[in-house]
């Protein structure tokens, strides 16, 4: 069996970020995501590439208003306020021209008439799965809304990502009732199954981008009750620039896996977020361009093929393995 590249993006723009800082401090980097789309695309052309671009359900809307018809009637009763994304939304300009960083209609019809191109969920509101206060049943209306407002710009998504990776069995049977057939688990390994202490897991995953802590992160995808689960094997971490001296030693790391599922037959699944390369995004696409160049050199010698997730999951369907 040959090995599997997949690649996927969790496409939010903004509505990823609204805990983490003010949009004053991260917005080049989500304008600067956005032109780099279109660059990103021609590169995933030119090598072969194809990739799961799961986007917020809020993208699709044309403008405030229409988006406001498919908001599920019982929104996520989070205790964190700041990651409420509809109080936010008041203060969210009307369109994609007046808020670039809220709403990506635009891109998503350039992404999806590009070839190996597949449009998945990111779930409606960017929805988080292990936050106190919300519930399952809110997660089901959530994930209907995501369905339906896809489905009315003409996209009917069957893979789909939670926002930072965030899954529990209970919300899994959702995912698989609502017809979705593949999600992405967060990576498979003791850093992420063990560390609880955040301080401490974020300075070991940080190390894992550079050295190798939790090994080769090629698997073989389970099915979970009917819903195929691609883990994540490595996110493209954006440059440093404080560690810049580092990056050889990461795009080695990532080579390193991605032969190791070429020769044994495993599936590496490759992920990052398009405003991860918004800033130095030459540089970034520079890193890329290598990654997949070492992706050819597989293919040729090992019959390595790349696969976005919903083609995987009809493959698994079809044939049981990758």
């Amino acid at each position: 069996m040959p090995g599997t590249l997949i690649v996927s993006l969790d496409f939010e723009l903004f509505w990823g970020m609204l805990d983490v800082c003010p949009l004053e401090e991260y917005q080049s980097h989500v304008l600067g995501g956005r032109k780099a789309i279109p660059k990103l695309l021609a590169l995933f052309q030119k090598y072969g590439i194809h990739a799961t671009w799961a986007a917020v359900g809020f993208l699709f809307a044309d403008n405030k208003s229409e988006l406001k018809i498919f908001c599920p009637a019982e929104k996520p009763t989070y205790k964190n306020a700041k990651i409420a994304p509809y109080e936010y939304l008041a203060g969210v300009g009307e369109n994609e021209m007046d808020a670039p960083c809220f709403f990506a209609q635009s891109l998503l019809k350039i992404i999806a008439q590009t070839p190996g191109q597949e449009i998945g969920s990111h779930t409606f509101s960017h929805y988080y799965c292990r936050e106190p206060g919300q519930t399952p049943a809110q997660f089901a209306q959530d994930m209907a809304a995501a369905k339906a407002i896809a489905k009315a710009k003409g996209y009917d998504p069957t893979s789909v990502i939670l926002p930072r990776n965030q899954c529990e069995p209970e919300y899994t049977e959702v995912l698989r009732q609502a017809g979705f057939t593949a999600y992405r688990d967060e990576e498979n390994d003791w850093i992420h199954k063990k560390i609880r202490f955040r301080p401490l897991l974020r300075a070991l995953r940080l190390l894992d981008v550079y050295l190798p802590l939790t090994g080769q992160g090629g698997y073989t995808p389970k099915n979970e009750g009917g819903i195929w689960n691609l883990t994540g094997s490595r996110m493209y971490k954006p440059i440093l620039r404080p560690l810049a001296f580092l990056e050889g030693l990461k795009l080695r790391r990532i080579k390193r896996q991605m032969l190791y599922a070429a020769k044994n037959g495993l599936t590496f699944h490759l992920w990052w977020h398009p405003h991860n390369i918004g800033v130095d995004t030459e540089a970034h696409l520079r890193q890329l361009e290598e990654i997949f160049e070492y992706y050819i050199q597989l293919q040729k010698a090992y019959g390595m093929r790349s696969l976005n997730m919903g083609e995987a999951a009809r493959v698994l369907e079809k044939e049981g393995h990758l």
